[in-house]
């Protein structure tokens, strides 16, 4: 066997820890995982394809959904209503994203870091897109469990559109698709 292939096989079971990864999300029968986040965030981007933006780097974006939290395997999943933990995130998160893509061959760690500060800077179309839907999914989830996270952590609608709202603003999709979920939260909280 190449090294290569060594190297991406080894990755390959590395990242599958990754399943494990649990959100402070509820599904309705259980905590969601950081795969199952993913899945779900790739399921935008294909479900809403026709109604983007033509010339949009679809494949760029399936990778970034598919890989944005890869590094929370080391660092682990920090709630966004979490403020103690979000002061430290970004750091634990940079170091996750190195002790992780340098088990990949060059040119594929040099790809994922790539992604991962593209995915930090927010400042592509594409990236800026799939933060969208990444706020969107959580939103979801707390709208088919009744709204359970929020009512754990005392979260309250303003809280909700005063995180979220940025995230949509300045593409009309995005912005249809924000007022929906606001009116389905509206109905919970």
């Amino acid at each position: 066997m190449t090294e290569r292939i060594k190297k991406i096989m080894d990755f390959i079971k590395e990242i599958d820890k990754f399943k494990e990864v649990e959100r402070e999300i509820f599904l309705k029968n259980r905590m969601e995982s950081d795969a199952d986040h993913a899945w779900h965030l790739a399921m935008f981007i294909f479900l809403f394809e026709k109604d983007l933006s033509k010339g949009l780097d679809l494949v760029k974006m399936f990778k970034l959904a598919l890989m944005h939290d890869l590094v929370e395997i080391y660092a682990g999943d920090t709630f966004v209503f979490d403020d103690e933990m979000n002061k430290t995130k970004k750091e634990r998160e940079k170091k996750s994203a190195e002790k992780l893509f340098s088990k990949l061959p060059k040119d594929l760690e040099e790809d994922f870091h790539n992604l991962f500060r593209e995915w930090e800077n927010f400042e592509t179309k594409e990236s800026k897109i799939v933060h969208s839907f990444d706020k969107a999914q959580p939103m979801i989830q707390n709208i088919l469990s009744d709204g359970k996270t929020w009512r754990k952590h005392g979260i309250g609608y303003e809280q909700i559109d005063e995180f979220s709202k940025s995230f949509f603003e300045g593409d009309k999709l995005l912005e249809k698709i924000y007022e929906k979920l606001m009116k389905e939260i509206r109905k919970i909280i």
